[in-house]
């Protein structure tokens, strides 16, 4: 979208309806004047003489015209003193030769012959001497008087209202989106955060629409200033995205992310600094100001942007999954991605030091780094003081190191994200519903342009003020509005999803720290299947114990993670856990009774389906203990329920019945087989390297805990799950996995067998 529909200019010249047919009259009108004051003269001195041209009277006539054409002189010498010397001159001398001639005229009458040809050519010559200086002022470049231009005129007519007297425009260029010019103010009186302030008494007094009016300092001239005209209703409806500005060249290059309110494109160069992103919500600073920047970073070949969302799971960043190096929508996951970019910074810088770089530069080998969080309180509530130590580390630290960072949240107070963090960003403001806000959301010098977010609220999504490091001086304090991906939520979530297919992050080609952070993933997840088995798989004669182990220790990872969730939140209902764990309706309520029975969530509310949470979140040593727990010992009731059929619906019992005891061919039925006796800890570990090996050679290094095999050589060695997850749990420590906790199932793989093989040695020694 290049052209307004309502150009800039015409809304300069046309501002009201009496100003539009007053134009269309004016372009021949203008040239009219000269002549009809000198018909109006040469009948005024006819009548004149005909009243006064016999003696006695004349001589009295002759004396009071000649007095009057003496003081007409010198008063337009005097009020005309701010032209330059050439108009106060013509001026001047036209006074001085229209009232002799009148005189002269009250005396001899039009009969003489010098007379009519002083009239005829003398009054003719100068008429059209004020054609041509109307014609040369109107101009373009004519710097005479207040300008000459349309944009000159109107300013002119109305900088005393508005508090900017002796001030001065031209115009300095014209698009069909804006009308640019160069304002002059009275040196020593007045300045440009003057003019600034007046922008709104100038949009009243040039009848304009509000917020046509941007000005901003010179940065070469105290005493001037740049004015800009444009019209704001341009931007106020949706601009589809035109698609990536630079695809595949470096991040180096400026971000289109937008139209400003003058038509010009938004060109971002995000380098160097960190970046805020505030707004109300519903307006736009999620699917305007994130999906259009990282949407333009993802393109770019040098680039990996690692997300964090724990507040909308996949709602907004699922759609950009595919382009993006690491997402992270857990807790856990988020903690050890804070911890892994902060212990490779220190690495990066020394990199870049040992071979000449004091900062990231294109082409210097390095992947440049960007963190992006969306709604970052509920982040920094999550994280221990340690870890937000780290992540207030790398905001001061990724800079040096080839990275920004991008935070998004709804209000930028110190009750949501330290005031070590805001101090350190460039500033992206959408709609706000307080004036208040304002101070949190934008620079100081958009402040002191007393900008107006608060205006738009959530009525306009995608409108917003940018302040950064590469923005002009022209636009800081002018409205932009972010591009558009869809004429709905449908529509704009699939072309996301393409156009993060188009540039997907597992096909670039990055650097070894950022290999050793990076977990890039497939297109936004879909909902995952149900928990409960087909009842297939536990009929009698096909059940060989495996897939009925299986789905206890997944419904133990999943019992484990609802626990951490619904502490966390202080919420237990189906409706959160659907949400945040992608499970059926179903499972949602299986889990919740499995909850209930460990005194970790109560009964159902009456009438409701929400629960109280029976642990509190502040508990940190009860919460990793009772987690812990349920990881590796799931619920034995809902692990029987699963896979159990009823043989006889018809049989029913209720409170009170007596339990009938089962006979012995039943008791028979349901013995036990005695467990395994259990292999000694070194040969039990022993397996599970040479199956990690195994897996290693045959190329499939990611597994889960309830892996078939893994299952079978815990059940081979006589332990329990608890042993399985704490053989797991000490080879990540040890670098030999590494642990994905992103989905609602943990997933690990293989990372470095090295160390194994140490320890195989020092066995054998």
């Amino acid at each position: 979208m290049r052209k307004s529909s309502a150009p800039s200019l015409q809304l300069v010249q046309d501002a009201s309806m009496e100003r539009l047919a007053a134009a269309a009259a004016s372009k021949i009108g203008v040239l009219v004047p000269p002549w009809l004051i000198l018909g109006a003269e040469a009948a005024t001195a006819a009548i004149s003489h005909a009243l006064w041209g016999e003696a006695p009277a004349v001589t009295w006539a002759a004396m009071g015209s000649t007095l009057a054409t003496t003081v007409l002189t010198g008063l337009t010498w005097a009020i005309t003193h701010q032209r330059r010397m050439i108009g106060r001159l013509h001026a001047t001398l036209t006074t001085a030769a229209a009232g002799g001639w009148f005189t002269t005229v009250t005396v001899t009458g039009l009969d003489t012959p010098v007379v009519t040809g002083a009239l005829f050519f003398g009054g003719g010559a100068l008429a059209l001497s004020w054609n041509i200086r109307t014609v040369i002022r109107s101009g373009p470049g004519s710097e005479d008087g207040d300008g000459g231009d349309t944009l000159a005129r109107l300013f002119s007519r109305r900088r005393d209202e508005a508090g900017l007297k002796g001030a001065r425009v031209r115009t300095t260029e014209v698009t069909d989106n804006k009308v640019k010019g160069k304002m002059q103010l009275p040196p020593g009186e007045k300045t440009a955060d003057d003019a600034i302030k007046a922008a709104d008494r100038l949009e009243s007094g040039m009848q304009l629409p509000p917020g046509s009016v941007t000005i901003a300092r010179d940065d070469d001239r105290a005493d001037q200033a740049v004015i800009t005209v444009s019209d704001p209703r341009a931007i106020r409806r949706p601009i589809p995205w035109p698609g990536p500005s630079h695809p595949g060249a470096s991040v180096d290059k400026p971000l289109r992310i937008g139209l400003y309110q003058d038509g010009d494109d938004v060109e971002y160069r995000f380098v160097g600094h960190h970046l805020q992103i505030m707004g109300m919500t519903g307006s736009g600073k999620s699917i305007g100001g994130a999906w259009n920047i990282i949407g333009e970073l993802i393109s770019r070949k040098d680039v990996a942007v690692f997300s964090i969302d724990l507040s909308k799971d996949d709602q907004t960043m699922g759609p950009l999954r595919e382009g993006l190096h690491r997402f992270e929508t857990g807790k856990a996951g988020a903690v050890d991605l804070i911890r892994a970019m902060h212990k490779a910074i220190p690495a990066r810088t020394k990199w870049l030091a040992e071979r000449g770089y004091s900062n990231w530069e294109p082409g210097c080998g390095l992947t440049y780094w960007f963190l992006h969080v969306e709604e970052l309180p509920k982040l920094v509530g999550e994280l221990g003081g340690e870890d937000e130590e780290r992540l207030g580390e790398i905001l001061k630290e990724i800079r040096s190191a080839g990275g920004g960072v991008i935070l998004s949240l709804q209000r930028a107070d110190y009750t949501q994200i330290p005031t070590l963090f805001r101090s350190q960003m460039a500033k992206m403001c959408f709609g706000l519903s307080d004036p208040d806000d304002v101070k949190y959301g934008t620079s100081a010098r958009q402040r002191k342009a007393d900008v107006e977010p608060h205006e738009w609220e959530d009525h306009y999504p995608g409108m917003a003020y940018l302040d950064g490091k590469s923005v002009r001086t022209t636009h800081y304090a002018m409205p932009l509005r972010t591009y558009s991906w869809g004429r709905n939520s449908a529509e704009a979530r699939a072309a996301m999803m393409a156009h993060a297919a188009a540039f997907p992050a597992a096909g670039k080609k990055v650097d070894p720290f950022t290999a050793g952070i990076a977990r890039p993933t497939g297109p936004a997840r879909t909902p995952a299947p149900p928990l409960t088995p087909p009842p297939a798989a536990f009929d009698e004669g096909q059940d060989d114990g495996s897939e009925r182990e299986e789905f206890a220790a997944e419904f133990a990872e999943l019992l484990a993670a609802a626990a951490s969730l619904v502490i966390a939140r202080q919420n237990a209902s189906p409706a959160l856990l659907q949400s945040r764990l992608r499970i059926p309706a179903e499972d949602c309520l299986r889990l919740l009774e499995a909850l209930e029975r460990k005194d970790i969530v109560g009964p159902p509310h009456p009438g409701g389906d929400e629960r109280p949470v029976l642990i509190a979140a502040d508990d940190t040593a009860t919460i990793l203990s009772v987690v812990d727990h349920l990881r590796t010992t799931g619920d034995p009731v809902a692990e029987a329920l699963a896979g159990s059929e009823d043989p006889d619906p018809s049989v029913t019992a209720g409170h009170g019945d007596r339990v009938q005891e089962p006979t012995q061919a039943e008791a028979d039925a349901y013995q036990a087989d005695a467990p395994a006796p259990k292999m000694a800890p070194e040969a039990a570990r022993g397996l599970v390297y040479a199956w990690l090996r195994q897996r290693r050679q045959a190329g499939r290094p990611t597994f889960t805990a309830t892996d078939r095999d893994l299952t079978a050589i815990r059940t081979q060695t006589g332990n329990s799950r608890a042993w399985t997850y704490k053989i797991l749990t000490a080879l990540h420590q040890r670098g030999v996995l590494d642990v994905d906790t992103s989905d609602s199932v943990r997933t690990y793989t293989i990372k470095d067998l090295s160390p194994l093989d140490r320890e195989d040695h020092a066995t054998a020694a």
